[in-house]
């Protein structure tokens, strides 16, 4: 064995090593979210999510109507490797208990089993200066198809790391397992700040 590369051998070990520690001294200081001991969608093998897409500019009629600003945040996003769903007006948030929140919005079914998890996930950020509100469901959201790590079910993320992953700010993501749970009155969780939580979300987003 080259000096080399029992050298980069030793880095990759003192790395996981590192790795590690961090990790069992951060679960001492993690809360986790309460969850259901058994998620209906996971009973039936798939989850049911509201799949849709709109910005502030859509869903305030005050607002002049820009195209262009619509057309860029799309190209950004699909840069991040995400498809885009149907954009509707009803899909931004709206916490009124009278207001028809997700008229004419799509439903997609996607499959929530052992070999293949999968979640409801919502998505928002900021582009441009509008806000914006992505929802979709874990399989159906990817260009190039993930996988899915259960252990981020029932969390948000916003930290740092999270900003890499689309070229948006402010950006909040969040999983749940529920059928059509990424809507706006869901309580979406625990805002995680595990370490290694983090860690598994951004290898699973460049995993391929």
């Amino acid at each position: 064995m080259s000096t080399l590369s029992l050298f980069n051998s030793k880095d990759v070990a003192v790395a996981f090593a590192l790795f590690f520690i961090a990790c069992s001294v951060a679960s001492s200081h993690i809360v986790h979210a309460p969850s259901p001991k058994v998620f209906k969608s996971r009973l039936k093998g798939q989850v049911v999510c509201y799949a849709c897409i709109s910005s502030a500019n859509d869903s305030d009629p005050r607002q002049s109507y820009d195209g262009s600003s619509t057309t860029d945040l799309y190209r950004t996003l699909e840069k991040a490797g995400l498809l885009i769903p149907k954009s509707v007006t009803k899909c931004f948030e709206s916490y009124l208990p009278n207001n028809p929140n997700y008229y004419q919005t799509d439903l997609v079914f996607c499959p929530n089993t052992v070999m293949e998890p999968g979640a409801c996930v919502k998505l928002k950020g900021h582009h441009n200066g509008d806000q914006y509100i992505y929802r979709n469901c874990w399989s159906n959201m990817w260009i190039d198809k993930r996988p899915y790590a259960r252990q981020m079910s029932e969390r948000c993320y916003i930290d740092e790391l999270v900003q890499n992953f689309v070229a948006t700010s402010d950006n909040k993501i969040c999983f749940c397992e529920d059928d059509l749970c990424n809507n706006s009155h869901s309580i979406l969780l625990l805002l995680s700040n595990s370490f290694c939580l983090i860690i598994m979300f951004i290898i699973f987003l460049h995993l391929h």
